[in-house]
């Protein structure tokens, strides 16, 4: 076994796991399309990617509902939506479906050839192989109409050409990690962290096979060079949404949420990690295994960093010889965007932190998971069966998962209770009270992604940014526009409930709300200003 796994390279020697790369890959792939049999999950920026790509198709360009131009989120998903559907006879959300599919298998592909790249034993590569293809949280991310889950594989990506770059040091190398990155923005704003996290690890990369750091000038125009290739294209797209609305990623609001408490949902998310897609509530619990699991790695990695120590040489030196090997670099990745997410998510609102927004870290550091169980040889001859247990279990869990995720999928299960292509929603939007809109009335509506596409509305009057404390002015706009331009609301009785909105009992305090038509959970109602 190799104990400085900074210098070993086991890419260009045949490995057993190989032979099971290509069949996983296509297999994951093939169990995604059956999962998505009964229509992919869409949430509200699903609704979004469709409305957008929608637009594209009627060469409206890049537009919202309404014709609001796409600012809050980036264009390529919806772009490629729009593009597949243009060539081939799939819908929008068809074109979803083969999107995912086609990153499921990137994925597999990916993932399999970054842990061969750092594993010495195979045995550890295909079971994170297996994991990543059949696994739950590939699976339930194949299913849902979002960019996470795409995101993350173009991390993987980002890895396996800067490892690239650590042994051969060729420009294009870098050129290509810089495009990538790039790339990624066009995803996920989220994407933004990887250009200091990726010119942190250059700073401190260190020449193949040599003992001595490389002089810190040329470091510098590497980390530097990089940075700059990498931002032209985020700069260019965040000018282009000020130019539109005054914002560089669209409109934001203060979040509600503290550091405390997201760091809460962060460690449990760490925890769930383990089993992603099972594991859903009892945050508390998995708050507390993802303490024991922080722990456990820590106390283990220390012990190997001591035991790996190569003659003469501190400790200092073998955490900077670490972090600039794929262990390091896998771990910035990671860990750093966990802290990014803490830093955003505590000073900006978004969704809670959870599986989904955390996907981007859960594959550096599964890695690095199973970097620790493939490094335990340098403990004891006892360690390596101890760590290859463990992960058959780990393993052995998510797969057993991930095939009951695909029966459920396949047979209509919701995924969550705002899927818009859920049979719940399709009654909303074929519900007869829909068609008592007059026409040429503006429509509000507290769930506008619900009546798509359908009918395009706005959101009913907030009171509040979602999940931010911050108010919002909408009912006071609203109001003295009534006189002068019909306006119509259509309240659904259903999930998802949306607490930053005036509920309809408030509306009624500030605004006649005169019934039109109603039928089950739909209620249709013509504004009006209330009598002086």
């Amino acid at each position: 076994m190799t104990t400085t796994d900074e210098m070993h390279d086991h890419h260009d020697a045949a490995r057993r796991s190989d032979r099971w790369a290509l069949p996983l890959a296509a297999l994951s792939g093939t169990l995604v399309l059956v999962s998505n049999l009964g229509g992919i999950a869409v949430g509200d920026d699903g609704v979004g990617y469709r409305a957008t790509a929608d637009s594209l198709l009627r060469g409206d360009g890049l537009q919202y509902f309404l014709e609001h131009p796409l600012t809050v989120w980036p264009p390529l998903w919806p772009s490629l939506m729009a593009g597949l559907a243009k060539v081939t006879p799939l819908d929008p959300v068809g074109a979803a479906i083969a999107l995912n599919t086609a990153v499921t298998v990137a994925a597999v592909v990916l993932v399999h050839r970054l842990l061969r790249r750092v594993l010495d034993d195979d045995h550890l590569v295909l079971l994170g192989t297996a994991v990543v293809a059949l696994g739950s949280s590939t699976i339930g991310f194949g299913h849902l109409l979002m960019t996470d889950f795409a995101f993350s594989v173009v991390v993987v990506a980002v890895v396996l050409v800067l490892l690239r770059f650590r042994d051969r040091r060729d420009i294009w190398s870098l050129v290509a990690t810089a495009a990538l990155v790039g790339l990624s923005f066009f995803l996920r704003y989220a994407a933004l962290y990887l250009i200091p996290i990726v010119a942190l690890w250059l700073l401190i990369l260190p020449p193949p096979g040599a003992e001595t750091p490389r002089r810190f000038g040329r470091r510098v125009a590497e980390a530097g060079g990089f940075a700059v290739l990498a931002t032209l294209a985020p700069i260019a797209w965040m000018l282009r949404n000020h130019a539109l609305d005054g914002t560089f990623t669209g409109p934001r609001y203060p979040s509600e949420r503290g550091p405390v408490g997201n760091a809460v949902d962060i460690v449990a998310t760490v925890g769930k990690f383990l089993l992603p897609g099972v594991a859903n509530g009892r945050d508390r619990l998995w708050a507390v295994v993802g303490v024991i699991a922080v722990i456990a790695a820590v106390v283990l990695g220390v012990r190997l960093l001591v035991a790996t120590r190569l003659d003469g040489e501190s400790v200092a030196a073998r955490v900077l010889r670490l972090l600039g090997g794929p262990t390091g670099l896998l771990l910035l990745l990671g860990v750093g965007y966990l802290t990014y997410m803490l830093y955003v998510r505590s000073t900006t609102a978004l969704n809670r932190l959870d599986l989904r927004l955390l996907e981007p870290a859960y594959l550096p550091l599964m890695a690095c998971g199973l970097l620790l169980v493939d490094r335990l040889g340098a403990l004891g001859p006892a360690w390596p069966g101890r760590g290859l247990i463990v992960a058959r279990v780990w393993a052995g869990a998510n797969i057993a998962a991930g095939i009951v995720a695909v029966v459920a999928f396949a047979m209509g299960n919701p995924y969550f209770d705002g899927n818009y292509s859920s049979d719940t929603f399709d009654r909303v939007r074929a519900n007869p009270a829909v068609a008592a809109v007059p026409e040429g009335c503006r429509v509000l509506s507290n769930l506008p992604n619900a009546l798509y596409p359908t009918m395009e509305s706005e959101w009913s009057p907030r009171r509040t940014g979602l999940e931010s404390n911050d108010p919002v002015d909408d009912l006071d706009r609203l109001v003295p526009t009534l006189a002068r331009t019909p306006t119509c609301l259509v309240w659904v009785d259903e999930q998802p409930r949306y607490g930053h909105l005036w509920t309809r009992d408030q509306l009624r305090r500030r605004v006649e709300l005169e019934p039109l038509a109603a039928d089950g959970d739909v209620s249709v109602y013509r504004v009006l200003p209330r009598d002086p």
